[in-house]
């Protein structure tokens, strides 16, 4: 015959003892809840709610895990052995800027006015080419008829260039200047020390003759 169950039992063969109350545990943090003073209670969710939205702010703006400590605010330019470019094709300057997250920006300042961005006969051409610590990544080449320049990412030959956006953008925006604004994560640079160089190369169109080619400029931190 089975035993009798003693109904002041509790389920798992624990006696109760008479009058005793045995709250599940969120009766409980809801009595210690109701016990603290109103003063806290409205400041404790206040502070939650703050530290949630830092962290979060955090989260959306914290700085890349590229090491930008190194990277120069201008860079010195050399001339390679060979043909001396013209003034207008002469790299003067070179500025360098990391204005946020994993962008950088460089202001190329020429010794004259660049050559008109329209197609005619003789022309120049001219190419730039980006490095990241002697690894090159990005190809820049202007478009006929227009002061903005391709964007080519040297890692993919013969990928379509990278799109135009307000973090990467290459263009004439002076008679002689040229701003640069790339950002790396679009070149596979996301934990890598940030030491640019840029070089220049360019050429002189003057069919029928064979094209001349000037001296490379070569421009590093």
């Amino acid at each position: 015959m089975a035993d009798d169950i003693d109904p002041g039992s509790a389920p798992g063969g624990y006696r109760l003892s008479a009058g005793a109350d045995v709250a599940p545990p969120h009766h409980r943090l809801r009595q210690i809840w109701a016990a603290i003073p109103a003063g806290p209670r409205l400041v404790v969710p206040i502070a939650l709610l703050l530290a949630a939205v830092v962290a979060g702010f955090y989260a959306w703006v914290k700085p890349s895990r590229d090491d930008w400590s190194v990277l120069p605010s201008r860079l010195v330019c050399q001339v390679q052995p060979g043909p001396t470019p013209p003034l207008l094709l002469t790299v003067a300057s070179v500025g360098v800027t990391h204005p946020r997250g994993n962008v950088m920006q460089l202001v190329v300042g020429f010794k004259q006015p660049l050559p008109p961005s329209v197609s005619y006969e003789p022309g120049y051409e001219m190419k730039y080419t980006l490095a990241n610590n002697g690894t090159t990544f990005a190809v820049l080449t202007p478009q006929q008829g227009t002061d903005e320049l391709t964007i080519g990412n040297a890692k993919k030959p013969g990928a379509a260039g990278i799109r135009t956006d307000k973090e990467n953008y290459a263009a004439k925006t002076a008679p002689d200047t040229v701003a640069i604004s790339l950002d790396l994560t679009k070149f596979g640079i996301t934990e890598a020390l940030v030491s640019p160089a840029l070089s220049v190369s360019s050429q002189l169109d003057a069919p029928p003759a064979a094209p001349l080619g000037y001296a490379a400029q070569i421009c590093h931190g």
